[in-house]
């Protein structure tokens, strides 16, 4: 069946194991996050399954990330700079409708504001401690498209970094 290119997933989990087993260096929860295999047509791993154990991996190295950083730095640290994070994604959230992001061209697509501003609103009710949002539900935000609509990488920047922060203090 159609699907991610198996030789392609498998090398990089098998790298991934070597580095979070600190065998070698070079993949970061970050890394995983932005990960994207190639499609073949036959005999391909299903993506779904792949992509749920690429959320599962993220968020063991991101675990580990934690316990390095705060090791390193100490736990005060650490902690001060995921609220200062946090602070910057509800800064954004909170702004007024239909103003949360540059808007692309009128002749270019772009997400859909008020898609996105729904999302925005859980995002800004987790961070404000008045609503429940799992990392999951971040992961599998989608919105419909429309001409003139929101910078998709700019949503899509908030997005990873939501789900960073979230990582980050679970």
């Amino acid at each position: 069946m159609p699907g991610y290119d198996p030789d392609i997933v498998t090398e990089f989990l098998e790298r991934a194991k070597r580095v979070f087993e600190g065998q070698e260096d070079g993949i970061t929860s970050q890394d995983i996050r932005h990960k994207v295999f190639p499609l073949v047509t036959k005999d391909g791993f299903q993506t779904k399954a792949v992509d749920e154990a690429l959320w599962r991996l993220e968020e063991a190295f991101a675990d580990k990330e934690r316990l390095a950083d705060t090791e390193t730095v100490g736990e005060e640290t650490y902690y001060a700079g995921v609220r200062e994070r946090a602070q910057e994604i509800l800064d954004r959230t909170a702004r007024p409708p239909r103003a949360k992001f540059r808007a692309v061209s009128k002749i270019r697509p772009g997400y859909h504001p008020g898609d996105v501003d729904e999302v925005c609103e859980e995002i800004s009710r987790y961070f404000q401690q008045q609503g429940a949002l799992s990392v999951t539900a971040v992961r599998r935000s989608t919105f419909r498209t429309l001409l003139g609509g929101y910078d998709e990488k700019q949503v899509d920047a908030l997005l990873d970094e939501t789900v960073s922060v979230m990582l980050a203090v679970r």
